[in-house]
């Protein structure tokens, strides 16, 4: 069930057809996030969900899995949407400078590179602060937050 609704109209489906619709256009800090949440975060949240109901997990668990998910994918998206105009294709392994190719309007536009980065250290602290008082250990799962944070591909 997780993976269906992150697959479908209020995730990646429903996500691709706000993208679409936004090209050429800028969109608000609200549709933008909206747009990004269907498509990075859903799968990330799905990912968390179906780990949490495999073990089992209460309520809260679950709850803070969502929430890890959702500031996860964000942050992963605005780190992407920075490594295009930052990055080399080299370093990144696939051609940059799409989305201005593509007319995307993306977090860097909206904020600017500085602005951005602050965003992925704030999105990565809600991400690693979220899951604090519902698992026992979370250091690798803080771990994964902060690496995806920094990360160059």
């Amino acid at each position: 069930r997780s993976l269906s609704r992150a697959a479908g109209l209020r995730g990646i489906c429903g996500g691709q057809a706000l993208d679409i619709a936004a090209e050429g256009k800028e969109p608000t800090l609200q549709e933008l996030t909206e747009i990004h949440k269907r498509k990075t975060a859903a799968l990330i949240i799905a990912a968390c969900e179906i780990g949490v109901y495999y073990a089992d997990g209460s309520p809260e668990q679950l709850k803070a899995a969502r929430a890890y998910g959702e500031a996860l994918g964000l942050a992963f998206q605005i780190q992407d949407d920075v490594l295009d105009v930052t990055s080399t294709e080299e370093e990144l392994g696939k051609p940059i400078g799409s989305d201005k190719d593509n007319h995307k309007f993306t977090f860097v536009n909206l904020y600017g590179l500085d602005r951005c980065r602050e965003i992925i250290e704030e999105e990565t602290s809600l991400a690693c602060n979220s899951l604090e008082d519902a698992f026992n250990d979370v250091s690798f799962l803080s771990w994964l937050a902060r690496y995806l944070s920094g990360r160059t591909k």
